[in-house]
């Protein structure tokens, strides 16, 4: 984490919604680093410079105005159709650099944003860089424990998005009795919980959902997270727990977190 900073260095914190931006401008704050904040029109928190999605040029001058070397994107952001985004000169120059990746995953678009942005002289750095416990730990992390089914559905859910990992498809499924209820897209995983909640079998309970980095994808870009608020999704949706790729997603709010799902006899499990 402190490592990757050196003492003059100024991050720039390219801020999509949620509250992991937050999280990290307080940590800074706290690091006493210096840093600036570009928030993402119509996503990211209020009260900073904002920018449109596609107005990359305007980023750029604003970044290297400020001296800022090191970038760390945190928060979603909805990726927009390509034919309605509004681009600057420079926006569509990446465009045009881009090329094909803008219209395959999210994996291959992040990667070719990040050689871009390198080739900026940038350096990219994960949310993980500046909060340092966010990367999910190993084994069973609550007091709850999953079942025997609960077992055989995380494993079924590994084995399916194993097997959607190289199409770039699904950092998240739920599985109950063995039975896929959802595969998540590009709705996200709120979304994803929200919808599966009317598929249940039977009396409406059980079931679990796993989530794992896809093989190719930026863990410094983009990785899979978790807070208290997908707690309260699983709870309304009446779902047993949450398997996570220990290392290769997050949780925000750690203590936080595992104390509502000890709270709700949710289970949380790091493979």
């Amino acid at each position: 984490m402190i490592k990757k900073l050196k003492t003059n260095d100024v991050v720039a914190v390219i801020a999509g919604n949620g509250s992991l931006p937050i999280r990290v401008i307080d940590q800074l704050k706290v690091l006493q680093k210096k840093y600036i904040v570009l928030s993402i029109e119509g996503f990211g928190p209020s009260g900073y410079e904002t920018f449109p999605l596609g107005y990359i040029g305007e980023m750029l001058q604003y970044i290297h105005k400020h001296n800022a070397k090191k970038v760390v994107f945190c928060g979603g952001v909805k990726r927009p159709s390509i034919f309605k985004l509004k681009l600057d000169r420079v926006g569509k120059k990446w465009l045009r650099n881009l090329g094909m990746k803008v219209f395959l995953g999210d994996d291959s678009l992040l990667k070719g944003v990040r050689c871009l942005l390198e080739k900026e002289g940038l350096n990219v750095l994960g949310a993980q860089d500046i909060l340092g416990t966010l990367l999910t730990p190993q084994g069973l992390l609550t007091k709850h424990h999953p079942s025997q089914q609960d077992l055989q559905d995380i494993a079924r859910g590994i084995f399916v998005l194993n097997t959607l990992s190289k199409a770039d498809v699904g950092q998240s499924v739920i599985i109950q009795e063995g039975v896929v209820l959802g595969i998540e897209a590009i709705e996200g995983t709120k979304k994803l919980i929200e919808r599966c909640k009317d598929l249940k079998l039977q009396d409406h309970t059980g079931g679990v959902i796993v989530k794992a980095a896809k093989v190719n994808q930026d863990e410094q870009i983009d990785l899979p997270t978790i807070g208290p608020e997908t707690i309260d999704q699983i709870v309304n949706s009446k779902l047993n727990g949450i398997a996570l790729l220990s290392g290769k997603t997050q949780i925000i709010d750690f203590e936080e977190t595992i104390n509502k799902a000890n709270a709700y006899r949710v289970f949380i499990v790091g493979l």
